[in-house]
């Protein structure tokens, strides 16, 4: 089997174990609607402020919720050290990377459309369903990116017995591009900003996913061997 094979091999061992376990998916749905329940409750939204705040609201949503879920998917490949039998195995760490990216990609696309459904009841934005269609590719983007990062810091921190405390220090000063990025283009089509385009933060999101890609394939089998 080669490198595709084992990549989509081990996608679909994920999936068939979320599937069963139920741990990730529920934890990032369980957090995210935690967290839009508390904006609705704590910060003064109304039908005039809702689209200048949903922006910042979802994407925040989107990194906390998604961290926390990414942190379980390596903490299951940590028991019992079950990730040794790739590591000794014909598979090499790169397809195997490339499979927990994918993974946790999947987990955070269907978090992310929980918590948009979420939104709309919660704060009676229904805006935000007719916009799905130009914010996809910028969801894409950023959630690769949350990802490719995730995956990383995940197996890096569960490493020592305070790995879910550390995480998101690591993770969330890197992916601050990433945020920024996301939050902004989203801004822009939901709100128009002027007639800005969101062309040039989709290319932002494209460069960092890009380099934090190539930075983590190159970084992984060392956090592995460690």
């Amino acid at each position: 089997m080669g490198f595709v094979g084992n990549t989509f091999a081990i996608v679909k061992k994920d999936l068939l174990l979320e599937l069963r376990a139920k741990e990730a998916i529920s934890i990032m749905v369980f957090l995210s609607l935690l967290l839009l329940v508390v904006f609705n409750l704590s910060v003064e939204i109304d039908t005039e402020n809702v689209s200048r705040l949903a922006p910042g609201i979802l994407w925040v949503v989107f990194a906390f919720s998604g961290i926390l879920g990414m942190g379980r998917t390596s903490l299951s490949e940590r028991d019992d050290e079950a990730y040794l039998n790739i590591y000794f195995s014909s598979v090499n760490m790169e397809s195997f990377y490339l499979a927990k990216v994918i993974s946790n990609l999947l987990f955070l696309l269907l978090m992310e459309m929980f918590t948009i459904v979420s939104f709309v009841i919660l704060f009676d934005y229904e805006r935000l369903i007719f916009a799905l269609a130009p914010l996809s590719l910028p969801l894409l983007l950023g959630s690769f990116g949350f990802s490719v990062v995730g995956t990383l810091f995940s197996f890096l921190s569960t490493g020592s017995r305070f790995g879910e405390i550390i995480l998101p220090f690591l993770f969330l000063p890197v992916v601050v591009p990433i945020l920024l990025g996301g939050v902004s283009s989203t801004d822009i089509i939901l709100n128009g900003s002027g007639g800005d385009s969101p062309a040039k933060w989709l290319k932002i999101l494209l460069v960092f996913d890009l380099l934090y890609f190539c930075i983590s394939l190159i970084l992984f089998r060392y956090i592995i061997e460690e």
